[in-house]
């Protein structure tokens, strides 16, 4: 998390087009209350330049002093949008009013109420995976009149997102010869294993010892125990098993469809890939841990056929 914080030395301030005319405006009026003396020209005159000077300090005032902070990224396969959380706080006792925030191409107008914290998700294409950084942030405002254009240094969060490969079913799921990974997804739960899974109503087929008998005789309906399925389906899911006419990225985008998949059917699996190896296993960590070899695969270790 990093953060930051708008001071005056941070801001910078300049006319806009509109700006520039309103000047020009200024001008041609002071040059007819001057060569005719007219005094309602010079009243006039002096409106319109408090007008301009009261809109610069307020166009200013707008963005000073806010602050900013940057919030870790979560992890995105390629293709999807990479959210970055900024959070804008104004502490001050005044709101503040479109404001823009600004960072690569994304944009968005937002205003804050006195001591409000507002958190915006940056959304940054992902085009390859492995670390995105976030783009560099700055604040701007028109704001009251649009005559005076007000923007700020540009934040740069240390924030990265790590994009995993776009996942891509090209091959078949390997059996490894104990289960399929899809007849897995409606076998995760078997009569007979060795875990207590929960209950459900009789079916036609149950076994007799399944049948939860203290039930029946408080409801008088037949429910049967289920069971876990405890057996040890595993597979490996392997770099060179796949074919050789598949390039670098479309194998990665193939084995991270397969740890999608494996995961979903709660099997064990192993990734093999050239130079590393992650062994056996399942669950959440297992699972990015495999996904994060996948996105950084080629950083550090050569291609391999």
């Amino acid at each position: 998390m990093s953060d930051f914080t708008i001071g005056r030395k941070q801001l910078y301030i300049l006319p806009t087009r509109i700006g520039w005319y309103y000047a020009l405006i200024l001008c041609a009026l002071f040059g007819i209350a001057v060569k005719f003396d007219n005094q309602s020209a010079f009243m006039m005159l002096f409106i319109l330049v408090s007008v301009g000077l009261i809109a610069m300090v307020y166009t200013h005032n707008n963005v000073v002093n806010l602050q900013l902070a940057s919030h870790p990224s979560k992890s995105v396969f390629l293709g999807q949008s990479a959210l970055f959380p900024i959070t804008l706080s104004n502490q001050s006792s005044k709101p503040r009013h479109a404001v823009w925030l600004i960072a690569g191409g994304f944009h968005q107008l937002t205003q804050l109420d006195p001591d409000q914290n507002q958190t915006i998700e940056l959304k940054l294409p992902t085009v390859q995976r492995g670390y995105l950084s976030c783009e560099p942030v700055s604040l701007s405002s028109l704001y009251p009149i649009g005559v005076f254009f007000c923007w700020t240094k540009r934040f740069l969060p240390n924030e990265r997102c790590l994009v995993y490969p776009q996942p891509l079913d090209l091959v078949a799921f390997p059996d490894d010869g104990a289960h399929h990974g899809k007849e897995l997804k409606s076998a995760n739960v078997l009569q007979g294993a060795e875990d207590y899974a929960g209950m459900k109503a009789y079916q036609d087929g149950d076994r007799m010892r399944d049948i939860h008998w203290p039930s029946l005789a408080k409801t008088n309906k037949l429910v049967s125990i289920q069971y876990e399925n405890n057996s040890n389906a595993s597979v490996n899911l392997s770099w060179f098993t796949l074919p050789s006419s598949l390039g670098v990225e479309d194998r990665l985008s193939q084995l991270c469809f397969w740890v999608i998949e494996a995961e979903q059917n709660g099997q064990s699996y192993q990734l093999e890939m050239p130079n590393q190896t992650i062994e056996f296993d399942k669950g959440l960590i297992h699972y990015h841990e495999c996904l994060r070899a996948l996105a950084l695969w080629g950083e550090t270790s050569p291609s391999a056929d």
